[in-house]
């Protein structure tokens, strides 16, 4: 089985602490029987509301793939780690794949590259012909 997590990690934490708790969270994972397959940094991010008298969160989204009842164990790390505010396991569906999610990470590396290497983006050009004027009102 397949699942996709969502952590959200306290902003104040510099780059070798928020390894650190990746590094805690892939050794649970593959402690557990468990595999991860990607891991997305998303960046600090506004929260809709504050969590622990935060208005900012980091946020990583992790793949994982392994039993169920590597689960457990993996909730019980993340509840007990102070440097996580908030988390979510959501069970992906049956049919989804490791290369679904493998591919999906190439294939947003492949538009962030395009999105670089392209021009700016030019202004659209009007028309010669002016668009079909509609009257409302009396007839």
């Amino acid at each position: 089985m397949y699942y996709e997590l969502m952590m959200i990690i306290n902003p104040d934490l510099g780059a070798d602490e928020l390894e650190k708790v990746t590094a805690r969270f892939t050794g649970n994972v593959t402690k557990n029987l468990g595999e991860v397959i990607r891991i997305d940094d998303l960046g600090i991010k506004t929260m809709a509301y504050k969590i622990q008298k935060r208005s900012k969160g980091h946020y990583l989204l992790a793949y994982i793939g392994g039993p169920g009842t590597m689960l457990s164990e993996i909730e019980r790390t993340l509840k007990i780690d102070e440097n996580i505010v908030r988390f979510i396991i959501i069970k992906l569906p049956e049919d989804v794949k490791r290369e679904d999610l493998e591919k999906a990470k190439v294939e947003e590396e492949a538009v962030a590259k395009e999105e670089e290497s392209a021009p700016e983006a030019q202004a659209p050009q009007g028309t010669d012909t002016p668009a079909e004027e509609v009257v409302h009102g009396e007839n």
